[in-house]
């Protein structure tokens, strides 16, 4: 039985334990001050039927109504009437503790089932169970953050600098630490000797700034598996944490790097957030640049130059490393914000939403607490399909080069058909899934409006801002967790199928729409209509049209102008460029943005882009000659040829297979002699004479001219076939040479045609 609370606002942390002990840490809302207040909570379960705990006998009881005061194993019957589904979980099953009641389950499951060992919970069917944390949030009917803005809890970023990427093989020399309170300080050991000491200092600042968030980029990956394996090594207990023995652990939650928690305090990877955002790179300097949040005076310095700076010019490195927690502070009020304003919508803890999936991990425990706080059944999964829904069709109606172009969306399409049809899990007797959808998506307009109001302060629009970005995030999810099939408990495959149905007829009305005012579509797909108005019409002009054609669509459902563009290459389906009015160029899809591409291609691509967007086909040749010239002469060095590729293997495995099969990446590594790791990164290019080769030199010039000669036009002028006649484009680039009957390149000219019809539909 849960003890009364002292509050329902401010939760910043809770820490929930399998023997029912809870810890919940709150921000008082006026004065900022941190209570803590502790509970215990009996564990809960929905349960299809109660073989697994015959076995309890007297000491179960089983009523039409909630677990009385001191009741040991209780089972609330949630349809005493009868279940109109047998596969149902019919009852509510709770215990002295998660622990107690998770064991007796098992227990009797033994007998029951006929097991010849004791199974885990998460194997046994017939069961619906979430985390501690989130049985304690539900049964108190409480959210993380209610009443709190994003920089009301105590927020510290912490980066390391270390001599080495393996805390076996290096230690840690310096720690910059910030805080939202006005921290800003750097933690040295320039000798060896100091390490523990500079380690022990980190711990005792942490407790002293108390902070209820600890902040980095790639923090799950690196600083926290290094500076825990350091202070293992020299003896150091590393009590981090707010509770029990204040030391973090690590969670397999499924991703390429364990999640790490601890008591008191939610660590939160920037890089988490930043990964589901499919930027051109994830790196902290690539990404605060995107972002423009980079210092004026940034200093970049290459991991393997850190060390060796560091004995030099430790002032630079000083600084390096303080602008790094300043652009992880200015990114998480970015990227973090979302999760943090999600975390008052679902009941779950704040440092698991940054990886959590917007449907399972977001939606379905939204979906748990409804039936909960009803008191009835929990649904069972669909009957028959096995295989998650496929999704709606997306079109290619033009490709090459169009000017005047317009993107047209439909609000939200899936979010707005569900919402406006009604549409929702047939087993969902609550018509809960309907209810959050459309009550979020009101919600979230309201939020947008808001967002937009100068009135407010930068602040509170960014509160608002972050509000919407949540609840579009759960609003979005609802469409694909119907098609998930028996991936989502309440999963429905044909109402999923009704919903992309219903879009494809809303598309299809917009496009014809569109098509009779006489513009020309280039691409359609439930992301909006992009489309090109042939000759310039103006911003007011474009932003009629779609007024328009939204007039004619069905109530609940609405068209809304989403951009402009002066032009748009149209090269494959979802890869494209777009030159905006302000001259800005945005490259979208792999065929555009890759994580390996090499700067010298890039930077070919982007200045020949630039040109055909803008009809200066000598502008595009006069590029591709400069890159070629600039590879003959090598002006390039080997960074600016270089291609980052992750290890997927370690040493050890490699030696296992390197003699029946070479692979080129882990060959390279295989040759420097070191140790490699998956996950690793490394630098290769191709060392002229010597093949694919790990970058140990950037500025030398040592790179096979000839093979980078062949790959700019193999990897980055292929790009540019759409925007030209085949003839032409061979001509500028193909490398056959001069001819007798080429024409003047003056004369060439971007060009576009329509996609055949039997080309056009593509499942995405």
């Amino acid at each position: 039985m849960i003890t009364p609370q002292l509050s329902t606002s401010g939760i910043v942390s809770v820490h929930a334990t399998a023997d029912g002990h809870v810890i919940v840490w709150r921000r008082h809302l006026a004065t900022g001050a941190l209570e803590t207040e502790t509970t215990r909570q009996r564990g809960w379960i929905f349960a299809r039927n109660l073989q697994d705990v015959q076995h309890l006998g007297d000491q179960l009881s089983i009523t039409p109504e909630p677990a009385a005061p001191g009741a040991t194993y209780h089972a609330h019957d949630l349809a005493p009437d009868g279940c109109l589904d047998d596969r149902a979980y019919r009852y509510l099953l709770s215990g002295p503790s998660p622990r107690h009641l998770e064991t007796e389950i098992q227990r009797g499951a033994l007998s029951a089932r006929g097991l010849s060992a004791r199974p885990s919970l998460g194997d046994l069917s017939g069961y619906v169970r979430l985390g501690y944390t989130e049985q304690y949030l539900i049964s108190t009917r409480q959210t993380y953050h209610q009443g709190l803005t994003f920089d009301q809890p105590v927020r510290l970023q912490f980066d390391l600098e270390t001599t080495a990427l393996s805390p076996e093989e290096g230690r840690i020399f310096l720690i910059a630490v910030r805080d939202n309170q006005g921290l800003e300080t750097l933690l040295e050991a320039r000798q060896a000797a100091q390490e523990g000491e500079m380690i022990e200092a980190f711990l005792d600042l942490v407790q002293k700034r108390n902070p209820d968030m600890i902040e980095n980029h790639f923090i799950h990956g690196f600083d926290l598996p290094f500076i825990t394996a350091r202070a293992r090594k020299l003896g150091i207990p590393f009590r981090l944490g707010r509770a029990c023995d204040g030391q973090p652990w690590t969670v397999d939650d499924g991703s390429r790097t364990p999640l790490w928690a601890c008591p008191g305090r939610e660590i939160l990877d920037t890089l988490d957030a930043v990964c589901r955002l499919h930027l051109p790179s994830s790196s902290l300097k690539a990404v605060a640049q995107h972002y423009g949040i980079a210092p004026e005076d940034r200093v970049y310095l290459e991991g393997a130059e850190i060390v060796h700076t560091y004995r030099d010019h430790p002032k630079l490195v000083r600084q390096y490393a303080l602008q790094d927690v300043q652009e992880v502070e200015a990114l998480a009020r970015i990227v973090l914000a979302p999760s943090f304003a999600l975390a008052r919508l679902t009941p779950r803890p704040y440092h698991k939403l940054t990886r959590a999936g917007p449907a399972k991990g977001v939606l379905e425990p939204m979906l748990i607490r409804a039936y909960y706080e009803a008191a009835r059944p929990f649904p069972a999964s669909e009957k028959g399909h096995q295989d998650p829904h496929r999704g709606g069709h997306v079109q290619l109606h033009a490709e090459g080069i169009l000017n005047h172009v317009v993107k047209a969306d439909v609000a939200s399409m899936y979010p707005s058909i569900i919402r406006a049809e009604g549409i929702g899990p047939q087993q969902d007797g609550l018509k809960v899934f309907n209810r959050i959808v459309s009550d979020l998506t009101t919600q979230r307009l309201e939020h947008k409006r808001l967002a937009r109001n100068a009135a407010l302060t930068e602040g509170e629009r960014r509160e608002h801002h972050a509000m919407q970005d949540a609840m579009k995030l759960i609003v979005n999810a609802a469409y694909g967790y119907l098609g998930a099939g028996r991936l989502a408990r309440m999963g429905d495959r044909g109402a999923a199928d009704r919903v992309t149905a219903r879009g494809r007829e809303l598309l299809q009305q917009v496009t014809a729409a569109l098509e009779a005012s006489g513009v020309q579509l280039i691409e359609s797909d439930t992301d909006g209509v992009y489309f090109s108005t042939r000759e310039s019409i103006g911003e007011q002009a474009e932003r009629a049209l779609i007024a328009s054609v939204s007039a004619t669509l069905p109530e609940g459902i609405t068209l809304e102008f989403d951009g402009r563009a002066q032009a748009m290459l149209s090269h494959q389906v979802k890869n494209y460029v777009l030159l905006r009015y302000d001259g800005t160029l945005e490259l979208s899809g792999a065929s555009f943005e890759s994580s390996r591409s090499e700067r010298y291609g890039m930077t070919f691509l982007r200045t020949a882009l630039l040109a055909l967007l803008r009809g200066d086909v000598p502008g595009a040749q006069a590029a591709f000659v400069d890159v070629m010239d600039c590879l003959s002469s090598r002006t390039y060095n080997n960074a600016d040829v270089s291609t980052r590729v992750r290890i997927s293997k370690t040493r050890e495995a490699y030696a296992q297979t390197r003699e029946k099969r070479r692979e080129a990446h882990l060959e390279a590594a295989w040759q420097t002699g070191l140790p490699f790791r998956v996950g690793d990164r490394v630098e290769l290019y191709v060392r002229e004479g010597h093949g694919q080769t790990v970058m140990t030199d950037p500025d030398k010039h040592d790179y096979d001219v000839k093979h980078y000669q062949a790959a700019l036009v193999q990897n980055y002028a292929t790009r540019l076939r759409k925007a030209l006649d085949p003839a032409d484009w061979s001509q500028l680039f193909g490398g056959r040479g001069a001819g007798l009957f080429d024409r003047p390149v003056q004369d060439m000219q971007v060009q576009w045609r329509l996609v055949p019809d039997e080309d056009r539909a593509e499942e995405p």
